[in-house]
């Protein structure tokens, strides 16, 4: 018989996490034979290997590990069971304790908030002295930094020092255009279909996605470019022109002018990304753990 406990599941997420036994064992505070131990337990008694050796990392001379099929099919469910597990705790030690205060969101401009108000409604039931203040942020991660802001909801997740990152809920980047547009009648809109167009943006375009990966390597020059912070500004004023954007299919899908706009893939594969609840990892409150797995949980249902 299969018994796992909780140190089974934080094992194999930390292994995953940090990419070498040795980052893994200083993670969760135990030695690297006791580690080494404990997972070739566990993939005894799961009958097969979570993780693979593939050589030495060129920086640390550390053996490095990856995930096998099982051991990706674990972690995930793993790292989902932490952290209800985790937001179960906090549920009752709040009831216990009484926890008040405020958290403050900031949310990427053209993030949809449909999972966000799942999350904020769910936290609140299990958490009512805690007030909840969320808005959009042209640069969120930089409110996060500066402490401006207690998570921060994000479309990338770069590498930054003192910030840890939960993947949320899938979504994908789609050019926006009329029904009517040109570039309506293709399948999927390629970098060089914008070399001439008019584009609309919420950010200014030399710190854009489109920018950064698709016109500035092509070389593709665009006809005129207009910034609108808005999503709904944006959406309304490429409904009523011959403009192109580029939102989240989320937030396109959902709006208004969703009838006579057509939403089409950037590349043959589309453009897919993840949202990502960035903290600070020096915040080690209770409640930010609980919210930011009440927004994984939520994007998850929606």
């Amino acid at each position: 018989m299969i018994r796992l406990d909780r140190k089974h599941l934080a094992l194999v997420c930390a292994i995953a996490r940090e990419g070498t036994m040795t980052a893994a064992a200083n993670a969760l505070a135990v030695s690297q034979p006791a580690l080494s131990k404990q997972l070739t337990q566990l993939e005894e008694m799961l009958g097969t290997p979570l993780f693979e050796r593939t050589g030495k990392s060129t920086s640390t001379g550390q053996t490095t590990m990856r995930l096998t099929r099982p051991g990706r099919a674990f972690e995930q469910r793993a790292r989902s069971l932490l952290e209800e597990f985790q937001a179960f705790e906090t549920t009752l030690n709040t009831r216990v304790g009484g926890a008040s205060g405020r958290l403050r969101i900031a949310t990427d401009v053209i993030h949809n908030d449909a999972a966000l108000a799942r999350a904020m409604r769910a936290f609140a039931s299990d958490h009512p002295g805690i007030e909840l203040d969320a808005g959009p942020e042209i640069a969120p991660l930089d409110a996060l930094t500066a402490e401006k802001v207690d998570v921060a909801i994000v479309g990338e997740a770069p590498t930054l020092s003192g910030v840890a990152y939960t993947q949320l809920e899938p979504d994908e980047l789609v050019a926006v255009m009329r029904a009517d547009h040109g570039l309506a009648a293709k399948a999927h809109v390629a970098p060089d279909d914008l070399e001439g167009q008019e584009v609309i943006y919420h950010l200014e375009l030399e710190r854009s996605i489109l920018h950064r990966r698709y016109l500035k390597p092509a070389g593709i020059r665009i006809a005129g470019f207009h910034r609108i912070e808005s999503p709904a500004g944006i959406l309304a004023a490429v409904a009523d022109s011959d403009a192109v954007s580029v939102l989240p299919r989320r937030v396109a899908a959902a709006s208004p002018q969703a009838a006579s706009l057509a939403l089409r893939p950037i590349g043959e594969d589309g453009y897919w990304f993840h949202w990502h609840a960035a903290r600070r990892r020096t915040d080690s409150r209770a409640e930010i753990a609980s919210l930011i797995a009440r927004l994984a949980a939520s994007g998850a249902a929606g």
